[in-house]
């Protein structure tokens, strides 16, 4: 079974249309979608924003579910140079931008007790790579950085490049998702696409190509559970 993440109703829903023999459950705040995806055996959720939301939820289909994967799809803002709207970022490490514990000798966006980051499993990462390869799609891996704020002014923005230079992209869930799957020894990814260039006009930006987001990122899920 694959577990499929996305935090707004715009994210998943492209995915639930497609699914079919579909059981909605409502646990908390979280619906819960069990179904088959192109024929695989699938439970697709909608979190509600931000990290404690997400964690909730991911927790709860780790437990009542025990998906054999977790992807995280959605949206993000692109903080590298050469990323365009619609464009994918995969990653190969997620970490928090707003974790601030050096007083105590951790490294910036390190939880006390956790990695400073965490790492993205390598089979899915490669069943990515090899999709992508099939999509007329541009990409871009690397580390993607969560924080409960939405990355709105070019501040922002270079507030976040200064403590994490080779950041690709940043949004609000993925690092809860990835400490969650840490903690229960359970394979991530995330393959959002991007919505906004976490500027000045992001906001704007944001609501005009949430749509276009939403595609580019669950086209990528489609064609990563086709080959899982």
């Amino acid at each position: 079974m694959i577990g499929i993440i996305g935090a707004m109703e715009e994210e998943v829903e492209i995915l639930k249309q497609e699914m079919t023999e579909l059981e909605e459950t409502q646990i908390a705040h979280t619906r819960f979608y069990k179904g088959l995806l192109l024929g695989k055996e699938v439970v697709l959720l909608q979190s509600g924003i931000g990290k404690v939301n997400v964690a909730i939820s991911t927790a709860l289909l780790i437990d009542r579910f025990n998906p054999d994967y977790v992807i995280n799809t959605g949206s993000a803002g692109g903080l590298q140079p050469g990323l365009t709207l619609g464009d994918v970022v995969i990653s190969t490490q997620v970490g928090y931008h707003d974790a601030d514990a050096r007083t105590f000798g951790y490294e910036m966006g390190q939880i006390p007790g956790m990695p400073a980051t965490y790492e993205a499993d390598d089979y899915l990462t490669d069943k990515v790579k090899s999709v992508l390869k099939t999509l007329n799609q541009g990409s871009m891996e690397g580390l993607i950085v969560s924080g409960d704020s939405f990355i709105g002014t070019e501040a922002q923005r270079e507030v976040i490049l200064k403590d994490f230079p080779h950041a690709i992209a940043a949004e609000m869930e993925a690092a809860a998702i990835a400490q969650t799957c840490y903690q229960f020894g359970k394979p991530f990814i995330v393959t959002r696409a991007i919505s906004d260039l976490a500027d000045g006009e992001a906001s704007m930006t944001f609501d005009e190509f949430l749509k276009v987001a939403s595609k580019s990122s669950s086209e990528m899920v489609r064609a990563l559970v086709k080959e899982l």
